[in-house]
């Protein structure tokens, strides 16, 4: 059973990947951590991500409420650590 945990910047709804992860580490969205945040992480992730495509991270930005994500494939996006999971 997955539970919900309610954040100031989304939703987790399933696991996401481990923070930190290095440059070159492969993540991947997926069915279940596409539902992580809010409605616009979605939608930016349907804009430019592909369900199930394996992604390599160019580098990651620590927070104090959230991690951002840049993906070597898509080098000029943002996107939130919680919508992928490790390979």
């Amino acid at each position: 059973m997955t539970s919900k945990i309610i954040y100031q910047h989304g939703i987790l709804n399933q696991k996401a990947m481990t923070i930190p992860n290095l440059k070159g580490h492969k993540v991947k969205v997926t069915e279940a951590t596409i539902k992580n945040g809010w409605d616009y992480h979605k939608k930016h992730v349907e804009k430019f991500l592909k369900v199930g495509e394996i992604y390599t991270i160019e580098r990651i930005e620590l927070h104090d409420w959230h991690t951002e994500v840049w993906l070597q494939e898509i080098p000029n996006e943002v996107f939130n650590s919680m919508l992928f999971e490790d390979i």
